[in-house]
């Protein structure tokens, strides 16, 4: 598959190739054309399947196999349909399109002129628009519209004298109605799925070996990661070195003051409390980072035998939305306080000093959670608020921190050697408890990604394996 293609493909290019997708579970929006059913998992009446980006959540109980060997059904997009009339309406500024399928959809006048695909206005090469924004003009009106080539294209003549034309399968997909507006959310996140403990009895899992020789199954397990945020990988090596092996099939390594990878082992003197035999409280890693690495590779080279060293993982978003449900006044205390986190010191790479201010949880614009700040070290004395505000965000904290901790929502698991947990470090807060030192008792090694590059290679990989 060429480059060109690729873009095509995956941006919904001119060649009108349906852009084909993993949507998850949770609540089903009506209309939607295009979903992907998890067959060897959920069938489509153990529960729906979520077509929108927002966040949902349903029971675990409709699984019916091992997540390890799970695969992916994909439903294609309905027949691509085409266009019956096509008429332009200076009232109201749209282009009025009447489709095969009976339906109606309406284009503004602005944005077909912005999106011109003649040689003039559009490099089909890179896929990128090439007029010059300075020369643009927003009062420009189509002169007439006609339909050419058996619905195929439109043809629009614009006041200007300029020409465009715009194919049906180029159209369709970028109409403004809902369906069409949902159907998109996808490309940009995969639906979650939130759990509480009763996920430990059916931990999601993927085979080391699986997903560096076989891309449907690492498609498989991007999308389990992206979906419910923790995957376990079984049968690594138990040696250094290999948790690099997976993260660079995926893309390329996040650095941080701590290199590309590092190692967690009781050292003398350490610089980050990760280095000492005490328990390691839920956290998330790098809240000081303005850009944190979204996704977490922890790689069990050398388990401690005895009691103790045990993992532990909560889904801190779906913990926050209970909290929320609970607790409104300590959600919003949390959501809009900002804290000051920091981390300074000097490690194998030199001395650092990381800084920000950011709330514990952090809402977008639609008051959707998009990343949890944990960590009791790296939470800086230094508290720019009010006096008068401090107690009411300790006692929000505790109890957010209770309900993090509660048997109800962690799971508490013992990694054996050559197990590498990954999760989403915007997402999951992770731990550790405590045990008895010695020497090399317990040997990890971790990494991160961003999730740009996870969806990245997750995209890419959709669009290989489509039918």
């Amino acid at each position: 598959m060429t480059a060109q293609v690729m873009r095509r493909l995956l941006v919904g290019g001119a060649s009108g190739a349906s852009y084909r997708r993993f949507m998850g579970w949770g609540d089903i929006t009506a209309g939607l054309r295009s979903a992907v059913v998890s067959s060897n998992i959920l069938s489509k009446s153990d529960v729906p399947i979520c077509l929108s980006s927002r966040s949902c959540c349903v029971s675990g109980q409709g699984a019916k196999k091992s997540w390890e060997d799970q695969g992916v059904r994909r439903v294609t997009e309905a027949p691509a349909v085409t266009v019956t009339h096509a008429s332009v309406n200076h009232k109201t500024a749209m282009l009025e399109v009447k489709w095969t399928d009976g339906e109606t959809d309406v284009f503004p006048y602005v944005w077909l002129r912005d999106n011109c695909q003649c040689p003039s206005c559009f490099h089909a090469a890179s896929n990128s628009r090439i007029h010059l924004m300075g020369e643009f003009d927003l009062n420009t009106q189509p002169h007439t519209a006609q339909v050419l080539e058996e619905g195929e294209q439109v043809e629009v003549v614009w006041s200007d004298g300029h020409s465009g034309t715009y194919s049906a399968a180029w159209l369709h997909p970028r109409a403004f109605n809902a369906t069409r507006r949902l159907a998109q959310a996808p490309k940009f996140r995969l639906g979650r799925r939130y759990w509480g403990a009763e996920l430990l009895k059916n931990l999601p899992r993927a085979s080391f070996q699986e997903l560096l020789t076989d891309d449907k199954a690492l498609l498989t397990w991007l999308q389990q990661l992206e979906v419910l945020g923790f995957v376990l990988v079984s049968g690594a090596p138990a040696e250094p070195g290999h948790v690099r092996s997976l993260a660079e099939r995926v893309g390329f390594i996040k650095k941080t003051h701590y290199g590309e990878d590092f190692t967690v082992k009781i050292k003398p003197d350490p610089s980050n409390v990760a280095y000492l035999d005490s328990p390691l409280q839920l956290h998330a890693d790098l809240p000081y980072y303005e850009y944190k690495p979204g996704v977490q590779f922890i790689h069990c080279i050398v388990q401690y035998e005895g009691k103790g060293g045990e993992s532990q993982i909560t889904d801190a978003v779906h913990v926050a939305q209970e909290l929320k449900r609970l607790h409104p006044e300590k959600f919003r205390i949390l959501t809009q306080t900002p804290v000051d986190w920091f981390d300074v010191g000097t490690d194998e790479y030199g001395a650092f000093y990381k800084v920000l201010q950011i709330p514990m949880i952090c809402t977008d614009v639609s008051g959707e959670i998009y990343r949890i700040n944990m960590s009791q070290p790296q939470r800086d004395s230094f508290f720019s608020i009010p006096a008068n505000e401090v107690a009411g965000w300790y006692d929000a904290m505790i109890t957010y921190h209770h309900l993090l901790s509660s048997p109800n929502y962690c799971l508490q698991f013992k990694m054996v050697p050559g197990m590498i947990l990954t999760f989403d470090n915007m997402r999951i807060v992770h731990g550790r408890t405590s045990y008895m030192s010695g020497s090399g008792e317990r040997h990890v090694e971790g990494c991160y990604i961003d999730w740009d590059e996870v969806k990245s290679r997750r995209r890419v990989l959709e669009v290989q394996n489509s039918p």
